[in-house]
């Protein structure tokens, strides 16, 4: 499982302008519907003009050893 975190800026040099988005209630099976999905959100608030960073970590919510 996938998780998917957005870390999003309007000011670049200011970390109070910037803010995290978590897709805490959607957990993505596969690392490539995981990218697709957090790019297009990426490119929605790069258009708003935000700096963006997003990133697909792997998430086992069993907390089980894989």
């Amino acid at each position: 499982m996938f998780l998917a975190v957005i870390l999003y800026c309007s000011v670049i040099t200011d970390l109070t302008s910037c803010d995290v988005m978590i897709r805490k209630n959607h957990l993505f099976e596969t690392e490539t519907k995981c990218e697709e999905q957090i790019k297009l959100v990426a490119q929605g608030l790069l258009t708003t003009g935000h700096y963006v960073k997003a990133k697909c970590f792997a998430f086992n919510p069993y907390g089980e050893e894989a």
